[in-house]
This record gives C-alpha cells, sequence and structure tokens, in this order.
C-alpha cells in the first residue's frame, strides 16, 4: 500500500510539474504577463488576445498622429477581473463584460494571429489598444 501511494503522488507531481512548463512556456513566451503588468501598476487597463497582453494606448500622443479605422469584429471580452492567477483570453482588467472587440485598418484577423493594435467600442467611444510583446 505504502509503494502504490508513494508511486500515485510521484506520478501526480511529474504531471503537475509537466502542465506548469506547457502553460507558462505557452502564456509568456517572452512576452509580459497580465501577472506582470498588474503588479508593476495595478491600475493597468490591459485585455489578453491569443496569449498576448494589450494595454490601452489611447492617451498617448503619438497614436493621435495615426489614423485607425474599426474594421471587423474580433469579439468580446468575456470577463472583467484583475485576478491574474487565471487570467484567459477576452479577460479584461478595465473593460466590461461584453465590450467589442475589433481588428484596425485594413488588418486581418485569424484566431492565433493576434495584431498589434486592436479597437474596443465601449459607450460609443473606441479606444485604441497595443499588444505588449518582447523583442
Amino acid at each position: 500500500m505504502k509503494k502504490k501511494l508513494i508511486m500515485f503522488i510521484s506520478v501526480a507531481g511529474l504531471v503537475i510539474m509537466v502542465l506548469a512548463m506547457i502553460f507558462q512556456s505557452h502564456e509568456s513566451a517572452g512576452n509580459p504577463t497580465a501577472k506582470e503588468i498588474v503588479s508593476e501598476n495595478p491600475d493597468a487597463d490591459i485585455l489578453k488576445l491569443d496569449g498576448l497582453i494589450y494595454t490601452n494606448v489611447s492617451d498617448r500622443e503619438w497614436i493621435k498622429d495615426n489614423d485607425y479605422t474599426k474594421n471587423k469584429a474580433i469579439g468580446e471580452v468575456k470577463k472583467q477581473t484583475t485576478n491574474t492567477w487565471w487570467y484567459r483570453n477576452l479577460y479584461a482588467s478595465k473593460l466590461p463584460k461584453g465590450t467589442k472587440i475589433y481588428s484596425v485598418n485594413d488588418r486581418e484577423y485569424s484566431k492565433g494571429d493576434a495584431p498589434a493594435f486592436i479597437m474596443v467600442e465601449k459607450n460609443d467611444e473606441e479606444a485604441i489598444y497595443q499588444s505588449l510583446v518582447e523583442g
């Protein structure tokens, strides 16, 4: 009985370790995570799409110098949360559930091919979000 229990604990530990490695490598890949962003700035306005974290850049001066037009709908915010432990795709820290997300200009979107910029529409106002990518 003791050998079976030890073997079960060993196998369970190995499975947990492998899952943690898979989750970490898929989520971060060197790019900032929601947890990192929110720990540095608890008031950050972020959302997650295709494993990337986006931040609101609408108030930045250089954004105002560029033209961004709403293209096709990508999806909508599934949940508003500041809990970064299991921060999933289409979760946002400030945007309410149901906020529409769009590609911009003539950039086509396909799942897994996250664009550099996206647009959200909230209360009849549009905001630009930029992906946070290392490199």
